[in-house]
């Protein structure tokens, strides 16, 4: 309803309006984006993935890759460094065939326009696969939503913290505070498929700072907010300019196990 008000409320003020008129915004420098969320599965070789691009103006509608930094992720507990590369078919990607261990310390280190960037050290963490999709009857305000049920065993042995993908980073944060130790089933309504298409789902294990950053950033992103909330502020990740600080990066680096299940919706 926040969101049909202030659509109205919008048309009203501009319908005599022919002109298309762009504000002069202040532009901030550009800083790193990182997008370093590490995966392991017991069951599947999954390639190592950081993407790099540049944060842009308002305006902005394409994304500048880097394809020039050097990305290297440090192995702290055994003394090893283990380098990334730049995939030249997928600008901004650098890949690396690597399987994390538990209970290992890991730092990402990425040099970059005479800048180095650190991360916080990080470890493996657990996650539990998904045990049951199943689609539901249930919908919510279109009418048309298809409605998928989601169930996981929680690990009764430790406080866990997980992050769900849905595609198209639509993302779900969750700890098993209330549910721990126990099954757990949630709903998740998809409002762009339609029968035949297929839902993936991804689970993935999240330490609490992971929890709360991502927690921080879905809040800030979903969509329905009030139009009258204070300006959202910047999320800070875990990853440090250690060369210039006040030019720090975007993003987090993390090492989680991750689970994937599929649905093919009626």
């Amino acid at each position: 309803m926040k969101q049909l008000f202030l659509y109205l409320t919008i048309g009203v003020i501009f319908t005599a309006c022919e002109d298309v008129i762009e504000l002069d915004l202040n532009t901030a420098p550009a800083r790193l984006a990182i997008d370093a969320q590490l995966k392991t599965n017991p069951n599947t070789l999954l390639p190592q993935t950081v993407i790099l691009s540049l944060t842009g103006g308002f305006y902005d509608n394409n994304t500048t890759m880097v394809t020039t930094a050097t990305v290297q992720l440090l192995d702290i507990s055994n003394a090893t460094t283990h380098t990334f590369i730049h995939n030249e078919n997928a600008p901004g990607y650098y890949t690396l065939d690597l399987t994390p261990s538990l209970n290992t310390d890991y730092k990402l280190i990425i040099n970059y326009d005479n800048e180095i960037y650190e991360s916080s050290v990080e470890q493996l963490i657990p996650s539990v696969p998904i045990d049951h999709l199943e689609q539901g009857n249930g919908t919510l305000f279109q009418g048309d939503e298809k409605e998928v049920l989601v169930t996981i065993s929680d690990d009764a042995s430790r406080d866990d913290f997980y992050i769900f993908h849905f595609g198209d980073n639509l993302f779900l944060a969750t700890k098993d505070e209330f549910y721990q130790g126990n099954a757990f089933t949630f709903s998740y309504f998809y409002d762009d498929l339609i029968a035949g298409d297929t839902a993936i789902i991804n689970v993935y294990g999240a330490d609490e700072a992971y929890f709360n950053f991502m927690t921080a950033i879905i809040e800030q992103t979903e969509e329905g907010g009030d139009p009258f909330e204070t300006t959202p502020t910047t999320v800070r990740g875990n990853i440090f300019n250690t060369t210039n600080p006040t030019h720090y990066p975007m993003g987090y680096f993390s090492i989680g196990e991750s689970y994937t299940a599929s649905l093919v919706l009626e």
